[in-house]
């Protein structure tokens, strides 16, 4: 691998440099995609490995910048008249002062 930081931009220039680490990753690629790889790599004289590590670089970039500030949803919180009565569950209760996990959990132990 020539540059970790490679982008389609530099294929096109091809500024190539030294060898830089890599290491070998199996990934399982359908073939439509894996023609269409083929064709910008011979368009642009590159390996197909350099035009896979320009394609994902800019798709990280972008991904980056548009989840730069974002922060997951906060959990909903369940009342306490309305939690599963399991001591240390915050689950809301679905049957028989239960929540799903532990009122399937008893089911399955008087089935046993």
């Amino acid at each position: 691998m020539r540059n970790p930081n490679l982008r389609l931009n530099d294929l096109v220039s091809r500024g190539r440099k030294g060898r830089e680490e890599s290491k070998l990753m199996n990934v399982k690629v359908p073939a439509h995609v894996l023609a269409r790889i083929d064709r910008v790599a011979s368009n642009l004289g590159a390996t197909k490995t350099e035009v896979v590590i320009a394609i994902l670089n800019e798709g990280l970039d972008t991904a980056e910048s548009e989840l730069r500030g974002w922060t997951p949803p906060p959990k909903p919180v369940v009342p306490k008249e309305r939690r599963c009565t399991v001591k240390g569950c915050d689950r809301e209760r679905v049957a028989k002062g239960l929540c799903a996990t532990h009122y399937q959990a008893q089911r399955r132990a008087r089935a046993a």
